[in-house]
C-alpha cells in the first residue's frame, strides 16, 4: 500500500504581504513551516530550541558515571598543561 503523505492547507496572507519559511525537523523529517508573522516565527523557533535543550538532558542517563569521570580524569592527567600566555 503506498504511503499517504499527510498535506497542509496551503498558507494564505494578504497581498504583499512576505511568508516567512523556516525548516524544522519533526519526526526525522524535515519540513518548512510558513508563518506571516514575525512574532509567531520567533516563537516557533524559541520553542523548537526549548525542546531540544529538554531532550538532550537524559542522553548521558545512560553512561556510568564512574567510569566518565575516571576517563575524564585520566584525559586531564594525560593532557600537557597550556604554556603561560604572554602579551
Amino acid at each position: 500500500m503506498a504511503e499517504q503523505i499527510e498535506q497542509a492547507p496551503p498558507p494564505s496572507s494578504d497581498f504583499g504581504q512576505p511568508l516567512i519559511g523556516i525548516p524544522f525537523s519533526e519526526n526525522g523529517h524535515e519540513v518548512i513551516r510558513y508563518f506571516t508573522d514575525e512574532a509567531a516565527a520567533d516563537a516557533a523557533v524559541r520553542e523548537q530550541a526549548i525542546q531540544r535543550a529538554v531532550s538532550l538532558a537524559g542522553s548521558w542517563g545512560d553512561l556510568d558515571w564512574v567510569e566518565m569521570e575516571a576517563a575524564l580524569d585520566r584525559i586531564r592527567h594525560e593532557s600537557p598543561p597550556t604554556p603561560p600566555i604572554t602579551l
